[in-house]
């Protein structure tokens, strides 16, 4: 397999995109490092992994707006399996909802720590051990086609999206030489826990995000997971700085 004998580490691994990341990776033959503010979560997914590949998935429950969690986070993989070859930065969310005129103060704060300042904290300490140990690494970070065409009543997740973009590409200026490459895959429309509540309670739009679609459907969280199992393998190895949308086409629909 394409990632056998690579260790990867996937924050937000408790569900959703997160879940499905770590399932294709260890099936491509990663061991994994499950990351996620519900570690019972984080823990349910190791073992159904762990279920079907021995011993191929691990779990860790961190806060990742907190320094502290993090720096055990890193330390924790490396007492595991003493390096990290792949890291996928998944953990996001977002707090309020509405005309950006209505957005309160503590819920824009809240939604850019959690789906933008996180994620950067997560790179600086990645990336301080990847250089103190020099190895070559690939680094993805998952955004979202809000970033790239906005998102009408939650505008402040968009924006913070936007900010992963431009990070994704800034790091991966920064770090081409140090052999690390650094990309990000941008979702569409994917049954997630979430979204499938937001179909139940309003069917119609599920109808509509379909359409929106090229290929008339609704993605599944392994195909963002195949997409992220590419960027981290040696088969993308000329492949950095990238914006790519896993979407069905909704993005130029």
């Amino acid at each position: 397999m394409d990632l056998d004998g690579k260790i990867s580490l996937i924050t937000g691994a408790g569900q959703g995109i997160g879940e499905g990341i770590a399932k294709v990776l260890a099936a491509h033959g990663s061991k994994v490092v499950l990351v996620d503010l519900n570690g019972d979560a984080a823990k349910k997914v190791s073992d159904q992994i762990n279920s079907n590949i021995p011993d191929a998935a691990i779990s860790f429950q961190a806060n990742l707006t907190d320094e502290t969690a993090i720096a055990a986070m890193i330390e924790f993989a490396h007492e595991k399996f003493n390096r990290l070859d792949c890291i996928c930065n998944n953990a996001a969310a977002s707090k309020g909802i509405g005309p950006v005129e209505d957005y309160a103060l503590q819920d824009v704060q809240a939604t850019l720590d959690l789906t933008f300042t996180a994620l950067w904290k997560c790179l600086q300490a990645e990336i301080k051990y990847l250089k103190h140990h020099g190895n070559p690494a690939s680094i993805v970070n998952i955004s979202s086609n809000s970033a790239l065409t906005g998102y009408a009543f939650n505008s402040i997740y968009a924006a913070s999206k936007a900010a992963v973009n431009n990070l994704t590409q800034s790091v991966a200026k920064e770090l081409a030489r140090k052999n690390i490459r650094v990309n990000a895959v941008s979702p569409g429309t994917i049954n997630t826990p979430g979204v499938k509540r937001y179909f139940e309670e309003e069917p119609s739009a599920k109808e509509a995000l379909e359409k929106s679609s090229l290929l008339r459907r609704i993605g599944e969280p392994e195909e963002i997971g195949e997409m992220v199992a590419f960027l981290l393998s040696e088969r993308s190895s000329f492949i950095t700085g990238q914006i790519i949308s896993v979407d069905g086409g909704s993005s130029i629909n």
